[in-house]
């Protein structure tokens, strides 16, 4: 016997399922003649088996064709979702592009999705990238990073805000060893309008979260009057004492610096972290990562069934 193509076995089905030669043949990108050629090579490889019974008008599948049809449907289906998986393996879902201003953000949920994410994909990779300081938002609106983990409060109409990578964050300001808050158990909010303060310029939300305009009784917080380009570059005028910086206690912890003293704020609420991607944006690769995050936190999140 003669092999049987799966060009011809697709045929086979897409005319079974049309009933109709010029629609088979459209749907497959034939010709009405090539599908008929292909249906009569099938038919003959098959030992002479009359599939459909046709007139000038109506085609209808034999009870051989039926039977045919019905145990190679699946048979094919099912090849070809493989053939799928194969070529997806083989191209690779690629590399995700994560932005970061803060390592240490979320770094326990972030670390074990990576090592999930890319052991589950083969080829697929999670790439770090360094978030500008007064720009956190920017590579994600220019598509140079395709996710982005941030500091809530976020409300950007623009911007998607994904699982949550960190909670309960604490408050802390980050000031020189020699500065006359460093000594202090804990401050408040109210002491920061009696010295300059690094507040973040590019997301107005953000930065009202981390340090008020205003104090709770109304004293102005004067912000740094320059711009600070780089966190080196911020480090260092903090210990040298010519401004403050409230931040969270992950942030401070992870950029420790000899020069600098870390001091709990007491009167403002706790920060949580999550992921964040440009809104009506399309990334195969990012939204499997994302998938694989939000289970990771979820995991986290289930009760330990031995205590």
């Amino acid at each position: 016997m003669a092999d049987i193509e799966l060009r011809e076995l697709r045929l086979f089905l897409a005319l079974a399922e049309e009933l109709h030669f010029g629609r088979a043949a459209e749907r497959l990108g034939l010709t009405t003649s090539r599908a008929s050629q292909t249906l009569r090579a099938l038919e003959r490889k098959l030992g002479g088996l009359r599939l459909f019974d046709r007139t000038s008008r109506v085609v209808t599948l034999t009870t051989a064709g039926h039977a045919l049809y019905d145990e190679l449907g699946p048979v094919v289906t099912g090849l070809d979702n493989t053939l799928t998986r194969a070529r997806t393996r083989a191209a690779g879902l690629g590399v995700v592009r994560l932005g970061v201003l803060n390592a240490a953000s979320g770094t326990t949920v972030l670390n074990e999705a990576v090592k999930v994410f890319e052991a589950a994909h083969e080829g697929a990779a999670v790439r770090l990238v360094a978030t500008p300081l007064n720009d956190r938002l920017g590579p994600l609106r220019r598509r140079e990073v395709d996710l982005s983990v941030t500091r809530l409060p976020l409300a950007q109409s623009d911007i998607v805000i994904g699982p949550l990578l960190s909670e309960d964050d604490a408050r802390v300001v980050m000031v020189a060893i020699d500065h006359p808050l460093a000594g202090r158990d804990q401050v408040s909010v109210e002491d920061f309008a009696d010295y300059p303060v690094r507040r973040p310029a590019d997301v107005p939300e953000l930065a009202e979260a981390s340090c008020p305009s205003h104090t709770p009784s109304g004293r102005p917080i004067v912000p740094f009057d320059a711009e600070v380009n780089d966190i080196s570059e911020l480090l260092l005028l903090i210990a040298r004492g010519r401004l403050i910086h409230p931040t969270v206690a992950p942030f401070a912890e992870h950029f420790r610096h000899p020069g600098i003293a870390i001091v709990p704020v007491r009167d403002l609420p706790p920060s949580s972290s999550a992921l964040a991607w440009l809104a009506g944006s399309e990334h195969t690769a990012r939204d499997a990562f994302v998938a694989v995050v939000e289970q990771v936190v979820a995991a986290h999140r289930r009760p330990d069934p031995r205590r």
